[in-house]
């Protein structure tokens, strides 16, 4: 997305007398809208419901929305004194710059979410932050780098954070009780409390 506003606001430059001009701007914009759309612009709802147990689901749900339209609000207020001081392509050189910032923050401090149990993501979420982020710089990101910037196919799979025991089958009295030792938010207190020593 970061580089489609770049685009989008370098496009400023081309002079306003080429037809060029207004159909690139308008071009990199809807690339960024393509973008955003099934991307990044539904984080926060999806993100915010999938993380919340039930118990405080509302309130969650309710201060996500409300901190999103915030700054929604927020970006429109500002976005025409941005324009006035930055100029256009300045003010797209800003919020491109805001993107690669919430990549990096994304990167390294939202845990994957997608198909987890409530159980599990109570483990998830109990991996102190600073062991998600170290695992996603020293482990995800070389490996990453290996496989898809230098295109090494047989670079064997991304270890995992999170260990779960396939097919656990939980049921209700499960719920009470505590996991089988050997988890990764497990693993990932024990190795904090060690270090910490």
């Amino acid at each position: 997305m970061a580089w489609t506003l770049l685009a989008a606001g370098m496009c400023y430059f081309i002079p306003t007398s080429s037809r060029a001009h207004l159909g690139m701007v308008t071009f990199f914009i809807y690339v960024y809208d393509a973008f955003y759309s099934p991307g990044e612009g539904p984080v926060p709802f999806t993100y915010s419901a999938e993380v919340f147990p039930l118990s405080h689901r509302e309130i969650g749900m309710s201060w996500a929305v409300a901190t999103n339209n915030f700054w929604a609000t927020v970006v429109s207020i500002t976005f025409p004194r941005q324009l006035r001081a930055f100029t256009v392509s300045g003010a797209f050189a800003f919020y491109t710059g805001m993107n690669l910032i919430a990549l990096g923050l994304i990167f390294l401090f939202l845990p994957e979410t997608k198909q987890r149990s409530l159980e599990e993501l109570d483990y998830v979420f109990g991996v102190p932050t600073r062991t998600h982020a170290r695992y996603q710089l020293f482990t995800v990101l070389p490996w990453w780098f290996k496989r898809w910037v230098l295109l090494r196919k047989n670079t064997p799979p991304c270890p995992d954070l999170y260990k779960f025991e396939e097919n656990e089958g939980w049921t209700e009295s499960d719920r009470d009780e505590p996991k089988a030792a050997g988890t990764s938010a497990e693993v990932g207190h024990k190795e904090h409390a060690t270090r910490s020593n």
